[in-house]
């Protein structure tokens, strides 16, 4: 169990926020992360069910993808979970990023596997130091955000030729 606990056995009904934190490796974040990770959650419980907003922030040490600079870079997630007391799957909540169900005897909720998910999955799938990060050059592999090179690169394959021809470039 991670730090990132919500303790939902005495919980009134209403309007609930909770500012919560644990270090990155406590709920299974790579070493990449190196900050602590820190959650604003807003809990809006009815009699049987709780509606979680989330809001987790945190930073660590990256790679470029294109210019293999180490860089570090924040990162944070939203996300939205509705937690359910018994079996029963109600049409009207299909619309919800997650729906999470609770037996009746449940006491906390642990949100640090749901905080790591949505730290991950919010991280882009190009990791760039910078938007116009110029990256390496492929001759020499000079790092073009430093200095530039007199290389000179080819064209492309030579058996597009034609095509490129017939297509007027």
């Amino acid at each position: 169990m991670s730090s990132l606990r919500i303790n939902i056995s005495r919980l009134s009904e209403g309007h609930h926020h909770y500012s919560l934190s644990a270090e990155a490796s406590e709920i299974g974040l790579d070493e990449r992360f190196e900050r602590v990770v820190t959650v604003e959650a807003d809990v809006e419980k009815t009699s049987r069910q709780m509606f979680l907003r989330a809001e987790a922030r945190t930073s660590g040490s990256f790679v470029c993808d294109r210019c293999l600079d180490p860089f570090r870079m924040d990162v944070v997630s939203r996300h939205a979970v509705v937690y359910l007391q018994g079996p029963e799957s109600p049409e009207d909540l299909q619309e919800f990023e997650e729906v999470q169900y609770l037996s009746p005897d449940t006491n906390i909720i642990d949100l640090g596997e749901d905080v790591r998910q949505f730290l991950i999955l919010s991280l882009p799938l190009k990791i760039l130091c910078r938007e116009d990060c110029a990256g390496l050059c492929p001759v020499c592999g000079a790092n073009r955000n430093r200095s530039s090179c007199s290389c000179t690169t080819e064209e492309g394959d030579p058996r597009w030729a034609e095509l490129k021809r017939f297509l007027g470039n």
